[in-house]
């Protein structure tokens, strides 16, 4: 599995937001999957020179997960893609692989004004991979503000074959379910960087025992 993690370079103003959790996060999760060291995104430059980047990026080291560490928002994350960029990001990806796999590990990316965050970017990401012939494709995005790993409240948008993508995605843990708080507890764990390469199935099932 070829994994491509990549995060900020720099704070924003007075915050630690970059050293003090996106880039250490980041470091983390690669150190996990025994995967490269991430590459910092110069979040000081314009969004155009960013998406270039990153593209860039995608397009050397072909990769079949991507990981982003960093801002987001109901209609973009912080390395300058909006909605009208991710034909661009899509694109990007290796052609043979009908089922890449993106984390974005920062906030609101799964809100949408539908169903389940349809509308969303994350939803709409999604919604590119199948029209592309992705169809299998799988993008993990959280819902609210919130820590980049350790924020609960995470949806799962799948391809699942169809060609037109679908309509919004779903909790991996609904909120207030009887498995809740033990998903809090374990997200602050592991399972921060494992639950993208599980199943929901296989999620319950490890929360299910814990004691």
């Amino acid at each position: 599995m070829n994994i491509l993690s990549l995060a900020p370079q720099y704070n924003t103003g007075t915050k630690k937001d970059a050293t003090g959790a996106f880039q250490p996060e980041a470091c983390a999760f690669a150190k996990m999957h025994d995967a490269s060291d991430p590459i910092l995104i110069d979040n000081r430059q314009t969004k155009t020179i960013m998406r270039q980047r990153v593209l860039m990026l995608v397009k050397k080291y072909q990769p079949d997960v991507l990981a982003l560490f960093g801002h987001g928002w109901k209609t973009g994350i912080q390395f300058g893609f909006g909605m009208a960029q991710v034909q661009d990001l899509v694109a990007a990806f290796p052609k043979g692989t009908i089922a890449p796999r993106v984390i974005l590990y920062g906030c609101l990316t799964a809100d949408g004004g539908g169903v389940g965050g349809d509308g969303g970017f994350a939803d709409v990401l999604r919604d590119a991979f199948c029209t592309g012939g992705r169809t299998y494709a799988q993008v993990d995005a959280h819902v609210t503000a919130g820590h980049t790993t350790r924020n609960p409240y995470v949806r799962r948008f799948e391809g699942n074959g169809i060609a037109t993508g679908g309509v919004g995605g779903y909790y991996l843990v609904a909120p207030k379910s009887a498995l809740w708080k033990r998903w809090v507890q374990a997200l602050k764990g592991e399972m921060r960087f494992l639950f993208p390469f599980l199943t929901t199935t296989d999620i319950h099932a490890d929360l299910a025992k814990e004691q």
